[in-house]
Order: structure tokens, then sequence, then C-alpha cells
């Protein structure tokens, strides 16, 4: 009952960010559940399709920096 409700509260945030396709922005999940647990699918799947990589925190950190620049 709860991983269902999760779910959509999590797609709602992601959804008040990204509005419409001029609309660009990161999103940054730093729980590694999102990967190492069976639920992780869940979430990741309410998501609108969008490029993801799986990094370490330096590499994610000079990505970011590189898609703002």
């Amino acid at each position: 009952f709860a991983l269902p409700q999760a779910v959509l509260r999590f797609r709602q945030g992601f959804g008040r960010l990204i509005r419409n396709t001029q609309d660009r922005g990161v999103v940054v999940l730093l729980d590694s559940r999102v990967i190492t647990a069976r639920y992780g699918r869940a979430f990741l799947g309410s998501l609108p399709t969008a490029h993801r990589e799986y990094d370490s925190p330096s590499d994610l950190i000079t990505d970011v920096q590189e898609w703002f620049a």
C-alpha cells in the first residue's frame, strides 16, 4: 500500500520540475536503493524516458557542471 503512494508522489515531484518539452533540468537521486532494491525499478519506471547515468559522486559533479555549461 505504501509503495504505490510513494511512487506516485515521487513522479508528481518530478513533474513539477519538468512541465514541457522546452524545460531542462537535472534530477539527482542520491539514494542507492533506487538501483539496489527490488522496489527501485518502480520508482525509475514511473519517470519519463530520459538520459540516465549511474556514476560515482565525483563523476556526477563533473557531468552536471558540463551539462549546465
